[in-house]
């Protein structure tokens, strides 16, 4: 995380529960699963979490939708860290087109093209490369 992260919403009591709705955003240095660079991306998130107050300590709900509350306050740390987690893309691009490291030499190839054979050989024919 390369700057505080920015969440903005709101938090409203309706029938004696909280129901909090809120977007942010955060900067982030990420590293590129094809060519394993790393760069900065913006990721956007939003929050949508509904809390009770836990009566008589009991800490039990039917429903698993609703945070049972403890005490007075609510820790939004943890509800950004997980909604921030859970929107990050399961493949990072450094762009859309990132064409990746050559699997021969590791060259990455968004910085120019390698020197390796990269014409297509036919399996049955290794023998015959190895005689040669």
């Amino acid at each position: 995380i390369l700057e505080p992260v920015t969440v903005k919403g709101q938090m409203v009591n309706i029938g004696g529960s909280l129901e909090l709705e809120a977007k942010g955003e955060a900067r982030l240095k990420l590293v590129c699963d094809r060519c394993l660079e790393e760069f900065e991306d913006m990721v956007a998130f939003e929050i949508q979490e509904r809390f009770k107050k836990a009566e008589n300590g009991s800490g039990v709900e039917s429903n698993p939708d609703i945070v049972m509350l403890e005490g007075d306050t609510v820790d939004l740390d943890a509800l950004v860290y997980d909604a921030l987690v859970m929107h990050l893309p399961s493949k990072v691009l450094c762009t859309q087109d990132c064409k990746g490291l050559c699997l021969n030499c590791g060259q990455n190839l968004n910085q120019g093209d390698c020197k390796c054979d990269t014409r297509p050989t036919d399996p049955r024919f290794d023998i015959l490369d190895n005689l040669l």
